[in-house]
């Protein structure tokens, strides 16, 4: 008996133990015959090792051609978009390595944006008013949240309510009942056979779960109205569900409750920009050109530009849709969670975010990895080692998520 890492696993082999991965749920049951399949399930779902019954010896594998000159030439070349933060900090160090190790093998290298408008006027930084003023004066048609999360709010909080219930909400809208099906036949959820049951969809995605893919269907057709000009409409939305995704993986490490508001909250973590650029696209020209030139970073730029940045808008719209406390919170101070009012969740995302930056999963338009809120890490106490595990997962459910939410 013992332990053998996955990718020394041979079909054959018996197992010993179940096989969990980091939701705790059952991959493969104790005395099991491993194949190729579930090989592949485990990496899949981040199980790195198992326990194997009988004698075990591993032979030594040939080692893999040398790739050193590309991981140092990538490692230069990605140096520059950590320039904001400290390589030295454990965190940091490992979300860089990991970073590396990524764009070694996907090839996202850094490419520079290059705006089709030149900067309309420069920065003035006796600038006082605030912006959010000038948000509040202008008429902007903001958008309205549909009556099916109304009606789930109800419902979900009604503790008589079943499955068929929130199954008969959601039917009433064709767009989230189509999602709802996709995403629970998706590779996340690694079902054996087709769910075509919205109420077996509920049980299985859960509730709380249901409710933040209706405010997503919600939020997904604002970002078709972004300017092309301005960012790529499908790299934001991408950089938004790897935050999302990989929020609700830390979450799970962390063992928190409800970690479907932490996908919500790391999609919904940039929302402000959508506003801002929709609405104000000559002042995002501005602010975009802005942090080009200085090397600064985004928000940094939005802040000496307008007196405030995207997570003040985020409130804005938040607020005005009358959303849960803990989704403003976590938004909100995504940059500084250690001012949070609950900052392990607000850090959740904040660090999900720098993951998904460094990566390179997506834009919303910042070219640089933000910086670490040192305070609010050392209050989270999550262990760097779960990084690893936490990429990897990661990457999978999002080739799965965003192939099933863009078809």
């Amino acid at each position: 008996m013992g332990i053998v890492p996955t990718n020394k696993l041979k079909p054959g082999m018996l197992l010993a133990e179940e096989a969990r991965d980091v939701y705790g749920r059952l991959v493969l049951a104790k005395g099991k015959r491993i194949d190729s399949s579930h090989i592949k399930n485990f990496k899949i779902w981040g199980i790195t090792e198992v326990n194997i019954s009988g004698d075990v010896t591993l032979k030594d594998e040939p080692q893999p051609h040398d790739n050193s000159e590309t991981i140092e030439k990538t490692k230069e070349r990605i140096k520059y978009i950590f320039s904001h933060v400290d390589l030295e900090h454990p965190a940091v160090k490992e979300i860089f390595r990991l970073s590396v190790e990524y764009r070694s093998i996907s090839d996202a290298v850094v490419k520079e944006k290059k705006l089709t408008k030149k900067i309309k006027r420069p920065i003035d930084n006796n600038r006082n008013d605030d912006f959010l003023k000038k948000l509040s004066k202008k008429k902007i048609r903001l958008p309205e949240i549909p009556t099916v999360i109304s009606q789930l709010n109800e419902v979900i909080a009604n503790p008589l309510s079943s499955t068929q219930d929130i199954a008969n909400v959601v039917n009433n809208s064709p767009g989230l009942a189509a999602i709802l099906l996709k995403i629970v036949n998706s590779a996340i959820y690694g079902c054996p056979s087709r769910i075509d049951n919205l109420s077996q969809a509920v049980t299985l995605i859960g509730t709380r779960e249901v409710y933040g893919l209706a405010l997503y269907t919600s939020v997904i057709s604002i970002f078709n109205k972004i300017p092309k000009e301005i960012i790529n409409m499908n790299a934001f939305l991408r950089h938004s569900i790897a935050s999302g995704i990989i929020a609700r993986i830390l979450a799970v490490h962390k063992n928190l409750p409800q970690t479907e508001q932490f996908f919500v909250s790391g999609l919904m973590h940039d929302l402000g920009r959508v506003l801002l650029y929709i609405y104000f696209p000559e002042d995002s020209f501005n602010i975009l050109s802005y942090s080009l030139e200085s090397d600064k970073l985004l928000y940094e730029a939005e802040s000496e530009y307008l007196g405030c940045n995207h997570t003040h808008f985020a409130k804005y719209l938040l607020q005005h849709w009358q959303l849960p406390l803990t989704l403003e919170n976590n938004v909100f101070y995504h940059h500084n969670p250690s001012a949070a009012q609950h900052p392990i969740p607000a850090t959740i995302v904040h660090l999900a975010d720098i993951i998904a930056n460094g990566l390179g999963l997506g834009s919303s338009g910042e070219r640089f990895v933000p910086p670490l809120d040192y305070k609010a890490w050392d209050g989270l106490g999550l262990a760097t080692s779960s990084f690893e595990v936490t990429v990897k997962q990661a990457i999978h459910q999002l080739n799965s998520l965003e192939t099933t939410i863009l078809d």
